[in-house]
């Protein structure tokens, strides 16, 4: 007889998934006293991690042709609605303005350790938005009348 061993190698690799969902319906609101239009939307962004992350935003520049300045996108990150992940080391922005595309993206969450907490995977949050401009609200019937915002995600 012979004596037989058996090794095995295994190379872990960072695993990272980023998800970005378009809400269903998006209630606005109008503020008065700070001429923003407010939305939040719920567990719009989704993250798997298995170590520290960073998500970033840029946007498209709202036109407010009455008061002839550009307007601003701010955002603020939450805790999602539904989130069962790790919010250990989260760090949460608000009201930060966007820089437009082709600028450099702001952080709008940062975590320093795994989405993960042993049972569940994923960190879900929610994104509040205020759009508007020093003067006045932006002008609906501005061109474009959709301003893009892109998230990004990377593992530092």
């Amino acid at each position: 007889m012979f004596a037989q061993s058996v090794n095995m190698a295994i190379t872990l690799n960072d695993a990272l998934t980023f998800t970005v969902n378009e809400p269903k319906f998006l209630p606005v609101e109008a503020d008065k006293n700070d001429n923003r239009i407010q939305a939040v939307a719920s567990d719009q962004i989704s993250v798997v991690s298995n170590k520290g992350y960073i998500v970033k935003a840029i946007s498209g520049i709202p036109r407010d042709s009455r008061a002839g300045t550009d307007g601003l996108v701010q955002v603020s990150s939450l805790i999602g609605t539904t989130n069962k992940g790790n919010t250990n080391g989260l760090i949460l922005e608000s009201d930060v303005v966007l820089p437009p595309a082709g600028g450099t993206p702001a952080t709008v969450i940062t975590a320093q350790n795994t989405s993960w907490n042993g049972s569940v995977s994923t960190n879900k949050f929610n994104i509040a938005y205020k759009i508007g401009s020093q003067f006045a609200y932006i002008d609906k019937n501005a061109s474009p009348s959709i301003i893009p915002v892109i998230f990004t995600v990377i593992q530092p």
